[in-house]
């Protein structure tokens, strides 16, 4: 398990959409259909609430939920530690 509590959380929130899935830290979400557009909505909504933040819809980008590790680096880029 990832020291990281970003991580930690960012993990615990792809598995309550896609509770069905193995996933890691380096798991292709998009690509392996790990989620799709509605779980992918479920899950900014969780990580607004776990976060408080707004992820706007501009920011609904691959790139930034590729996998958990770039959800991370999405997060931290907003300023969650």
């Amino acid at each position: 398990m990832p020291e990281d509590s970003v991580l930690r959380s960012v993990l615990a929130a792809v598995q309550e959409v896609a509770p069905e899935a193995a996933v890691n830290e380096d798991t292709q979400l998009i690509a392996t259909r790990t989620i799709d557009s509605l779980s992918l909505l479920s899950l900014v909504s969780l990580l607004e609430s776990e976060f408080s933040v707004t992820i706007r819809d501009s920011e609904i980008l691959p790139a930034h939920f590729d996998t958990p590790l770039a959800i991370r680096a999405f997060l931290r880029s907003k300023g969650c530690r």
